[in-house]
């Protein structure tokens, strides 16, 4: 079993999947070209019966009904794999395709088109549409999402783009490094610095500069916008993995907290 997970949430992946459908269901290692041959969407293995329905059929993968918790998707996701093969169709919030052959997900990104179908994150989408707020490049699709990414293609794409960025990731990596060499740290304090790292790293490239959060007192708005990026990844992942479900109808705590968090790091 390869190591490597993904998910493809189901939309315009569909007609790509039927194909992918077919090496998951017979046999043979290698996609037949002839469309003939090729199975439907609907016989893509995975849980059927009452795990398709909608909000339920999610919640039935965790506990109490099993031993797993959102926290151990992946083991669940080997499960899964185990018992279908390397192309699962189940219930994860909305319905997705999940593939574990690396072979598959090349398929996927090589017949994805100009206008890339891009799975967004829910409980994000719903924070757009209530504040009317203008989306950003992570949630735009199509023709408006492409106009800002090709000029970033151009630049970020090349094989060699990595290396014009080397010098400055190597520092920061040094720096983190340093710290954990010379401290003993706890499992939160950890977490925390790889948020700080993951930041530092990610600063270097798009802003070209030091956020200064290994610095002994790092600069308060600094800090305030990595808490704020922790808020919207827990937030996120409680609504992708069904944690939160009524966050689609009103503002309950999730929804709460994804909405303060991505005010603070606008701002």
């Amino acid at each position: 079993m390869m190591s490597i997970k993904t998910i493809y949430q189901l939309g315009s992946l569909r007609s790509l999947v039927n194909r992918i459908a077919a090496r998951a269901l017979t046999s043979s290692t290698t996609m037949s070209s002839n469309q003939s041959e090729v199975k439907p969407f609907e016989s893509i293995p995975g849980p059927g019966g009452i795990y398709k329905w909608p909000i339920i059929g999610t919640l039935l993968h965790y506990k109490p009904f099993t031993r797993h918790t959102p926290e151990t998707l992946q083991e669940f996701l080997n499960e899964q794999f185990d018992k279908y093969g390397p192309v699962v169709k189940l219930r994860l919030g909305p319905t997705v395709v999940v593939l574990s052959d690396p072979k598959d997900m090349e398929t996927v990104f090589r017949h994805e088109g100009k206008y890339p179908k891009r799975p967004q994150i829910e409980i994000q989408t719903i924070y757009y549409k209530r504040t009317g707020i203008r989306e950003d490049l992570g949630h735009l699709q199509g023709p408006a999402w492409h106009a800002l990414r090709a000029p970033l293609n151009r630049r970020l794409l090349k094989a060699d783009s990595a290396t014009l960025y080397l010098e400055q990731q190597n520092e920061v990596a040094d720096d983190f490094v340093k710290i954990l060499a010379s401290k003993n740290l706890s499992p939160e304090e950890l977490e925390d610095m790889f948020y700080r790292y993951a930041a530092e790293s990610i600063a270097v490239v798009t802003f070209n500069k030091r956020l200064g959060l290994f610095d002994p007192n790092p600069d308060k708005i600094s800090i305030q916008i990595i808490e704020a990026s922790k808020a919207v990844m827990i937030a996120s992942q409680d609504s992708l993995l069904g944690k939160s479900v009524a966050h689609k109808w009103y503002k309950n705590s999730t929804y709460k907290m994804i909405e303060k968090a991505i005010g603070t790091i606008r701002r």
